[in-house]
């Protein structure tokens, strides 16, 4: 009962002052600015750094021809 009473005064504070909007717009930021850099982390683990998915990206773009992937392959 206390801490619904304390929520409700400072609820109360931070829309008198405005510092509730202030404080969403905040939260907002910090939210979207963590589903930015996890998504960078997901993108980066899936593999792209594996130097035979870059191969294989490599050949299906068409930057290298069959006989040199093959002959790289067998390198690998």
């Amino acid at each position: 009962m206390l801490n619904a009473t304390l929520s409700i005064i400072i609820f109360y504070y931070l829309v008198k002052t405005g510092d509730l909007f202030k404080l969403i717009k905040i939260a907002k930021n910090l939210v979207l600015d963590f589903l930015i850099v996890f998504k960078k982390e997901k993108q980066n683990n899936k593999g792209y750094n594996n130097p035979l998915e870059v191969l294989k990206l490599r050949y299906v773009r068409g930057e290298i021809d069959k006989g040199e992937y093959e002959q790289i392959v067998k390198n690998l």
